[in-house]
Order: structure tokens, then C-alpha cells, then sequence
């Protein structure tokens, strides 16, 4: 067995290099949430699987399991209608009241159309604007008043999270799971130059999706100190994957 330092299925089989570093983009999930860093599984049973799926990602069988792939990969996930606000959240949190309203009156007239133009729903692109407004000083992560170019990592890690549950529960073959792996390494690479900012784009593009649900501020924050301290342990020990393959 291979001691990656983490958690990890003994006796898995072996992956190619391909495979490692599709499984790399969604570590910070295995590490967060204890599942194997060295397998295509959350170690689950099937009715388990199915349970996290049907409850999560209103995944049920395999046309949904591919339908939710499709959103991930080729619909453009959260990443797009990210990139349609994400100019007016790159603000400091310390600005005026006339300042912030200022702005805030900037974006409600201005995002419509940028959604339009971009293919996204204007409603639905304001909405996550004025979700993620209040918040957008978590969104900037360890760097001040920067909000980072892109949540691909976001999508990407979840390509991979979704892949491991929808194995386990039997809905597609493995094959079919490493095809969408391979899809979101793809799309991915070229959105960042290292892992720290791989990393980033993962816990903005989370916050950004949190903040149009139902979370509580506590509930977001303590999910953000959550990963942040995965990603940390990611970037920093020796047999991290992240250590072991330069991006």
C-alpha cells in the first residue's frame, strides 16, 4: 500500500498517472471528508451511495448521474454565472455606506444584461450577486480585496466528488467516471497556475454556491475554515498529492 499520509483503500488498484491527478482535483473533498485519496470511491455501499446522491445532487439512476456531468462539464456549473458577477464583488468590504450602495445599484442595473449576453438568466445571476454580496470578503480567501478570476476548481472538484458515489451506487462504470474526470481536468487546467490558486477557486466557488442556499452564516463559516484547513494540509505536507504532481 502506497502511504500517501492520508486516508487511503488498501489494496486499491493501481492508478495511472492520468487517473492520480484526476483524483487530485477533488482531494480537498477526500481530505475534508475522510474518503480514500487513493481510489474512485467514498467507500460506500450501494444504498448508501444512492441515499447521498438522490438527497444531494437529485441524482437516481444513470441518465440523471450523466445530466448532472453535463451541468458540471458543458453547461458551465456555477463558473459562468460566477463570471457574470464576479467584476462587482471585487470590492473592499470597508467601503462607505454611500459607496456600497453606489455599488450595489451599479450591479442591479448592469448584470441583467451581462447575463443575457453570457446565456445565463438575469434573475438568477442577480440573485447570486445580492446572496453573495455580504459575503464576498470570504470569497476573497487569503488574498485581500482580490476575488479570484474563476471557480472552475469548484466544478472540477465536484466532477470528482459526484464520481465517487455515483461508482459506488452502480449507476455508470468506472470507465464512464474516469471519461468526466479526465473532461474536468481539461476544462481546469488553464483556469489557474498552481495548486494554492487550484485551491482558492474551490473555496470561492463553495462560499459562492452557499451563499444561494440555505446556510447560515455560522454553517458557511465553519464549512470554510473546513476546507481551508484540508487545502492547507494539502499544500503542505511532503506526500500530499498536490506535492507530488506540479500542476
Amino acid at each position: 500500500m502506497v502511504d500517501f499520509g492520508f486516508k487511503v483503500l488498501p489494496d486499491a488498484p493501481a492508478l495511472t498517472a492520468r487517473q492520480e491527478r484526476g483524483l487530485a482535483l477533488g482531494a480537498v473533498y477526500a481530505v475534508g471528508d475522510d474518503l480514500p485519496i487513493n481510489a474512485l470511491t467514498a467507500g460506500s455501499d450501494p444504498q448508501s451511495a444512492a441515499k447521498v446522491l438522490e438527497q444531494a445532487w437529485d441524482v437516481y439512476d444513470a441518465q440523471s448521474a450523466r445530466a448532472t456531468y453535463r451541468f458540471l462539464l458543458e453547461e458551465g456549473g456555477h463558473r459562468d454565472v460566477y463570471a457574470c458577477v464576479r467584476g462587482y464583488l471585487n470590492a473592499g468590504w470597508d467601503l462607505s455606506r454611500a459607496d456600497e450602495r453606489a455599488r450595489v445599484e451599479q450591479a442591479t442595473r448592469e448584470i441583467p444584461a451581462i447575463a443575457m449576453q453570457r446565456g445565463e438568466r438575469p434573475d438568477v445571476a442577480l440573485n447570486y450577486f445580492q446572496s453573495a454580496w455580504p459575503s464576498r470578503a470570504m470569497m476573497q480567501g487569503h488574498y485581500p480585496r482580490r476575488i479570484i478570476e474563476s471557480i472552475a476548481a469548484w466544478d472540477a472538484a465536484r466532477v470528482v466528488h459526484v464520481s465517487r458515489f455515483i461508482v459506488d451506487a452502480g449507476y455508470l462504470p468506472a470507465d464512464e467516471a474516469w471519461a468526466a474526470i479526465d473532461a474536468a481536468a481539461r476544462m481546469v487546467l488553464p483556469e489557474y497556475p498552481s495548486w494554492e490558486e487550484f485551491q482558492l477557486g474551490f473555496l470561492a466557488g463553495r462560499v459562492f454556491w452557499q451563499c444561494n442556499g440555505t446556510f447560515d452564516a455560522q454553517e458557511v463559516s465553519a464549512d470554510y475554515r473546513r476546507y481551508t484547513s484540508s487545502g492547507k494540509s494539502l499544500l503542505s505536507k511532503a506526500d500530499s498529492p498536490w506535492q507530488r504532481l506540479p500542476w
